[in-house]
């Protein structure tokens, strides 16, 4: 079984990227279309995509670092495929870290408020 796989390895490979495009553009059909029939859905939607890119901007402007430090460097030297780590793989990689913390801090703190509205209006 191994020798098939590794046979076809570059079919499969291809097989799931197209997959993959192929499901991405069905969801993005049917989110277009919804938007089209109901405009207070576009509205939403719009806001949430401008929120989410805003976190993005922000955490990749303001938050992440450039900056390549010297385990970055050392690891550099141990790589012998040739990618290295550069100053902008760090910064997408800080991104990603700044979006995370945002997203997980905004999702405790409405967790802990809406559990606290919940209790409040028991009372």
């Amino acid at each position: 079984m191994e020798e098939f796989i590794g046979d076809y390895l570059y079919i499969f490979y291809w097989f799931t990227v197209s997959i993959l495009i192929l499901a991405t553009g069905i969801i993005i059909f049917f989110a277009i279309r919804g938007m089209i029939k109901n405009g207070e859905n576009a509205k939403k939607t719009i806001m949430t995509v401008g929120g989410l890119l805003s976190v993005f901007a922000l955490s990749y402007f303001v938050f992440a670092s450039d900056s390549v430090t010297a385990a970055m460097d050392e690891m550099n030297q141990k790589l012998a495929t040739g990618d290295e780590i550069t100053s902008s793989t760090s910064q997408l990689v800080g991104m990603g870290l700044w979006s995370f913390y945002i997203f997980l801090s905004i999702a405790i703190a409405s967790i802990v408020i809406m559990g606290g509205l919940k209790m409040r209006s028991k009372r």
